[in-house]
């Protein structure tokens, strides 16, 4: 019994298995002016002048795929758990409270402030007509410009 543990060991380690290198993934991200500030339930309906993008990273390269939104996209979001409220620099943050997400959202449209937001668990739809639209998505991370 002793000599198959060896033998089992090794058989294992030669099992394919899935692994994720640091710095691999997918990036969503919004940035722009935001108007229409609407809350259902735990939905924000927004509307966003300015851009969407995907950015994938692999390796040592990163890879972009850009939305341009200076029309309007529609977007509908909600607060992620944590969720982070950035410096207008991005180089600083603090983690906030349910409900910030909507505080710095109307603040930002009715100071007309661009906004940038770090998006998770996104479902998006591009429509047959070159629109798009995030469906619903996750603010992990949002500028709030009166973060000091």
């Amino acid at each position: 019994m002793p000599k198959t543990i060896p033998v089992v060991l090794v058989a294992l380690l030669m099992l394919p298995v899935l692994l994720h290198a640091k710095g691999e993934g997918v990036g969503l991200w919004m940035e722009g002016t935001v108007s229409s500030v609407d809350v259902e339930g735990q939905g924000i309906h927004l509307t966003l002048s300015g851009r969407f993008w995907l950015e994938q990273y692999r390796g040592n390269r990163r890879s972009r795929v850009e939305v341009d939104g200076r029309r309007g996209l529609a977007v509908t979001v909600t607060q992620a758990t944590p969720f982070f409220a950035m410096t207008s620099d991005w180089r600083g943050g603090a983690i906030r409270d349910p409900g910030a997400l909507v505080a710095i959202l109307r603040s930002a449209a009715q100071q007309g402030r661009l906004v940038r937001f770090e998006l998770v668990d996104a479902q998006l739809s591009f429509g047959r007509d070159g629109g798009f639209t995030v469906v619903r998505a996750a603010v992990v991370r949002a500028t709030d410009h009166d973060l000091r």
